[in-house]
């Protein structure tokens, strides 16, 4: 029994050597997010309002919203929307955005739009949530890229 105890002992301190001697490759790996690209032109494919889908009683074909590359917008057709027209527009975070900012070109304050961008059936998405007014009211708008890409 005793000979049991003095030989395991070696082979314990064998056994800690080999684990502790392997290289954690997991932890070299570089985890950063790519900055979100919203440029392009969305139409808007569902209209929500308090999770009631609106999407049939009107018609969306003709709203879309164009984000340009130079860091402005444009709005197409009067759906109601938190702003009209033309304007300047920011993301939060680059990386790891929760709002998009919206800065009308009227002069008006800012408007800040809680932003989701994710990917619907291999297809990227562009969700955005307001109040149009009463805040008990929420809208979401999910919108999709016309012309292509990611």
């Amino acid at each position: 029994m005793k000979i049991y105890k003095i030989l395991s002992w070696p082979l314990m301190l064998a056994l800690c050597w080999a684990i502790n001697s392997c290289k954690d490759e997991l932890g070299n790996i570089p985890t950063e997010e790519a900055e979100k690209d919203i440029t392009g032109k969305w139409q808007v494919t569902q209209l929500t309002r308090n999770g009631e889908d609106l999407s049939k009683r009107l018609t969306l074909d003709n709203f879309k919203i164009n984000f340009n590359a130079d860091g402005t917008y444009s709005i197409a057709d009067n759906l109601p929307f938190v702003v009209s027209g033309s304007g300047k527009y920011r993301l939060d975070d680059p990386q790891y955005p929760f709002s998009v900012v919206l800065s009308p070109a009227e002069g008006k304050a800012d408007i800040v739009l809680k932003f989701q961008f994710p990917v619907v059936k291999g297809k990227r998405q562009l969700s955005l949530v307001m109040s149009l007014g009463c805040s008990s009211n929420t809208y979401q708008y999910d919108c999709e890229r016309l012309n292509g890409g990611i």
